[in-house]
């Protein structure tokens, strides 16, 4: 056995390789706080911050990933073993703004000075902590134990329970947070599992949608209570601001929302946003306050996975105390596949009527019910062309180039996400789509077709484009 190197030094190294392939926000979040700690045998033990990062670094993908990279390092293949030491995260290697990691793994005195956790008088009646503290809008039934956790969502749902710890080891997370997601992913809903659970806790929480934000702004001004309004906006402990989205265009709104929110910072105050699309897509809206979206850490929320939505139909059934077959279970997590809230509606919608007809649940009659709500596939209404063009506007070309020989970068991932699009959004066969993108062979299309879903598991940045353009498209 070749003689092997200091382990904290063959960690760096490894670091230095894993920096270009992984995207920024997850290298900093999990990976740059890691430590080498020791050589066990031929396998590398390495130190993450909490057992979240542990889990995270554990996943297949990043494990092939770590290892491959560890593996180039040494010149040999090795295994690689992480253990949750909060007390050897890289303090000092940590950018300015507080990692999710750190939530748990920082010391108390840190805690101290977030903002989540001051120390305050006993509440008294409608107040939380010392000040009034507006939880109107906040949904009871919007908590942590009904959002059911799964691969597309487990970095926002993890991000957003660590911004609630008020363990003695706890401090402020990623500030702010911004979660985002298509209609009806679940940001929402985790907005105010955050708020309901916190405003438990002496602190001041309120809650606004950007429309709410935007009325208030508007009646401080024609009232001339903008002192007021100034003050509401910089005595809480955390601030929930949902659909952000909606201050695009609305320039004295965003002038209001740009001097609160670095008030509240540089005050230690957590933020939490929501949004139906990443900061960089928010045009026009103000650079400066763009830039302060992207401070902490984006999240975003994918599409859920088969096997989440049916373990999300599986929890509905529990709560409600109904006896579904699987059969049917099966079919609707296949039938409803790009929405949570249509998939909660498909199922209500199919209970209730099994409950009032005194109809036994089969996957005929469900079907049925399915076909009621939805009719055609929403998705046959988008076309090909749509679909080109859609992908065209988004990376700046067009059609005629993603359907020319160019095979420039740029115009080679356009092509082969307009391939994905096609293929996994629109249920074409790849030799259609081969033949609609100017006669291309159908192995061509299965490789990109293949890249593509490959690539969007680990580059944010890709994932997002995706997303983008399905969003525009409605699909």
């Amino acid at each position: 056995m070749q003689e092997l190197p200091d382990p904290a030094s063959a960690w760096q190294a490894a670091l230095g390789r894993l920096q270009l392939e992984i995207p920024q926000e997850q290298f900093n979040t999990f990976l740059r706080p890691c430590t080498g700690l020791r050589w066990d045998h031929e396998c590398l033990v390495v130190g993450a911050a909490t057992t979240f990062a542990v889990s995270w670094l554990e996943l297949p993908l990043h494990v092939a990933m770590v290892r491959e990279a560890i593996s180039k390092v040494i010149g040999t293949k090795l295994e690689i073993r992480y253990q949750a030491v909060p007390s050897t995260s890289a303090d000092a290697a940590q950018p300015a703004t507080v990692s999710v990691d750190s939530i748990v793994a920082e010391p108390a005195t840190r805690a101290a000075a977030s903002g989540l956790d001051k120390p305050m008088p006993p509440a008294g009646p409608g107040t939380i902590g010392a000040r009034p503290a507006s939880s109107v809008g906040l949904n009871p039934r919007y908590t942590f134990d009904n959002f059911v956790v799964g691969e597309s969502n487990q970095l926002a749902y993890h991000a957003a329970r660590a911004i609630t710890a008020q363990e003695s080891s706890a401090a402020p997370g990623y500030n702010p947070l911004l979660l985002y997601a298509g209609s009806g992913m679940g940001k929402t809903h985790l907005l105010h599992a955050i708020g309901n659970l916190v405003r438990r806790q002496p602190v001041a929480v309120r809650y606004v949608t950007s429309e709410q934000f935007t009325n208030e702004f508007v009646t401080a001004i024609s009232r001339r209570e903008m002192p007021e309004f100034r003050e509401r906006y910089r005595s809480v402990d955390l601030l929930l601001l949902d659909d952000v989205q909606f201050l695009v265009g609305k320039e004295q709104t965003q002038e209001a929302l740009f001097h609160a929110f670095n008030d509240l910072h540089q005050a230690g105050a957590q933020i939490v946003l929501t949004s139906d699309r990443p900061p960089e897509t928010m045009a026009p809206l103000e650079d400066r306050l763009r830039s302060r979206f992207q401070w902490g850490l984006v999240a975003d929320i994918r599409p859920p996975s088969l096997e989440t939505r049916l373990a999300m139909l599986h929890s509905w059934a529990a709560n409600c105390g109904c006896e579904v077959p699987a059969a049917v279970m099966d079919l609707i997590a296949q039938r409803v596949s790009r929405n949570v809230r249509q998939l909660l509606g498909a199922f209500n919608r199919v209970v209730a009527a099994s409950q009032l007809l005194d109809a036994p649940l089969t996957t005929e009659s469900v079907a049925a019910q399915l076909d009621a709500v939805a009719g055609p596939d929403a998705r046959a209404e988008v076309t090909p062309e749509q679909a080109l063009t859609a992908v065209a506007d988004h990376y700046g070309l067009t059609a005629e180039q993603i359907l020319g020989r160019n095979r420039t970068s740029a115009v080679a991932q356009a092509r082969q996400v307009s391939m994905y699009l096609l293929v996994n959004e629109l249920g074409m066969a790849p030799t259609e789509v081969g033949r609609f993108l100017a006669g291309r062979n159908h192995s061509t299309v299965i490789h990109g077709v293949s890249r593509i879903r490959q690539a969007i598991e680990t580059d944010d940045r890709l994932r997002r484009a995706v997303l983008t353009i399905t969003d525009a498209l409605s699909l």
